[in-house]
């Protein structure tokens, strides 16, 4: 029997925008989705093989994550702005250069962050641009310096009526100050949870620092998360090291879990991005079906519902 035969889509989630929720996944073009959530190669379906055209049959929100390896291009941005839904949510990471050097330079920073803000422009225009978001490493442990490196590189972005959202992986950050300074300024918070390989990892919760509200899940495979020092050096072996890292699926249990923490979160705020980053094999994809059917069976319980829109 031929793959296309065998293969089946995913059932459509519910529409939760209506209720401000945005559910997706950390990218969408992945080699090993297809087959499982995208079209086997030789479907006869017309939007098989625009990976993007698909993804958003499923979802109204999206992380782009190859501006983290390349900087974002106007041009570009706004031809994947004209492939999107007139609904469609994105967020955009910054460049390596400002999340994952050790020199904190905010005046090279600031500038960088300048070109990302003219890049993005015509998402904010649109209502589609959710947020930029500022992804540490979870070895990067707080200090003053750093702290104002990323409030301030952060300020170009929100003087310009972009919004920010800084995703700490490290406890060191955990701190009220911190997160009382965040919301001074408007600046977001990105809830996350990678897997909890030892005391120094940032705790999941759902804290509101800005109007917006996000939350990713990266998965808890604690064996794989830390892989050896050698870093990968073929394209192969990069995607194999970042396949075995992402390589989680929640059960029904831990997404119900996770569905009071989303609750919570909306409570607090104008709107919640949820964003799941276990890509491996399209677990992010079945996760986050899943964990929107699980919202909209609580929408749909009226005492739920009121204490939800209050």
């Amino acid at each position: 029997m031929s793959s296309s035969v065998q293969w089946h889509p995913f059932p459509y989630p519910p529409n939760l925008s209506t209720n401000h929720f945005y559910f997706g996944t950390s990218g969408y073009h992945f080699d090993d989705w297809i087959g499982k959530f995208n079209p086997p190669k030789h479907h006869l379906d017309p939007d098989a093989k625009d990976r993007l055209r698909f993804y958003l049959r499923y979802f109204d929100f999206i992380e782009i994550n190859q501006t983290f390896y390349r900087e974002i291009d106007p041009s570009w941005f706004n031809g994947f702005l004209d492939r999107c839904n007139q609904n469609t949510q994105i967020t955009v990471k910054v460049h390596r250069d400002i999340s994952h050097n050790w020199r904190w330079d905010l005046d090279v920073a600031k500038t960088l962050m300048d070109r990302h803000v003219i890049a993005v422009s015509e998402g904010l225009r649109s209502n589609r641009f959710f947020s930029f978001l500022i992804q540490l490493e979870d070895r990067v442990a707080y200090s003053p310096k750093r702290l104002k490196y990323l409030l301030g590189v952060s300020q170009v972005a929100l003087l310009a009526g972009l919004d920010v959202h800084i995703e700490f992986r490290n406890i060191s950050w955990h701190q009220l100050d911190i997160l009382q300074e965040l919301k001074d300024l408007n600046n977001g918070i990105c809830n996350t949870e990678i897997p909890p390989i030892d005391q120094s990892i940032f705790p999941l919760k759902s804290y509101a620092t800005s109007s917006k509200g996000y939350v990713r899940y990266s998965g808890r495979n604690i064996a794989n998360w830390r892989q050896d020092a050698r870093k990968p050096k073929t394209r192969k072996e990069q995607i194999l090291a970042r396949n075995n890292r992402y390589d989680y699926r929640y059960s029904e249990n831990e997404l119900k879990a996770r569905t009071t923490g989303q609750i919570a979160l909306r409570q607090k705020t104008d709107c919640v991005a949820v964003a799941f980053n276990n890509h491996y094999e399209a677990a992010a994809v079945e996760n986050a079906i899943s964990n929107m059917k699980m919202i909209d069976e609580m929408l749909n319980k009226e005492e739920d519902k009121e204490a939800l829109l209050v």
